[in-house]
């Protein structure tokens, strides 16, 4: 009950500040992105090596990339550590309402991505909170109707759907949009 009332508080308040503020949605085609923030929840260490081959993939193609990852944990284990482009955050950078406060998230938060991609397949509180104060050009998440006010285009994730197809899928879409049929939009 009390982890209810909390949730509905939590959401209440993120909806209330995202009205607040305005932000330039505009489709940014992947090939003319520059910078990609990419947001997970990295309790799960195959969720870990996932996001860490994606950040290689997208640095390959010379692109500035930072992933920020969801520990749900008090503690980083020991063999997890930032790395250039990969930052951590845990629990205990969380208060009651679950709103993160830390320096990296303060970092990402204020980073002006020109692609969000937030793989929240979990719907994890604290990543729809970075995800939703980012002022992003173009946000992309996992399909749900309580993320319509956060996303600029939403995928479908079928319950049980895994992270790495789930990769897979958001990178055949953002792919899809070109910068020609912006124009002719």
């Amino acid at each position: 009950m009390a982890r209810k009332l909390k949730d509905k508080l939590a959401g209440y308040l993120l909806l209330r500040k995202q009205l607040e503020g305005k932000r330039t949605r505009e489709a940014v085609p992947f090939e003319k992105a520059e910078r990609i923030g990419i947001l997970y929840d990295s309790t799960n260490e195959r969720h870990y090596l996932i996001i860490k081959k994606l950040v290689k993939e997208i640095r390959d193609q010379h692109k500035e990339v930072l992933a920020l990852g969801y520990y749900d944990r008090r503690e980083l284990p020991a063999a997890r550590f930032a790395k250039l482009g990969l930052d951590f955050f845990t629990r205990k950078s969380v208060n009651w309402i679950r709103k993160p406060s830390h320096t990296v998230v303060n970092n990402f938060i204020n980073t002006r991505f020109d692609i969000l991609i937030c793989l929240n397949i979990e719907s994890c509180f604290p990543l729809k909170y970075i995800s939703a104060r980012t002022p992003a050009r173009f946000k992309i998440g996992r399909w749900d109707r309580r993320n319509e006010p956060y996303c600029d285009m939403m995928v479908h994730a079928d319950a049980g759907l895994s992270m790495g197809k789930f990769v897979e899928q958001v990178l055949h879409y953002l792919k899809l949009i070109k910068h020609d049929s912006l124009q002719q939009a």
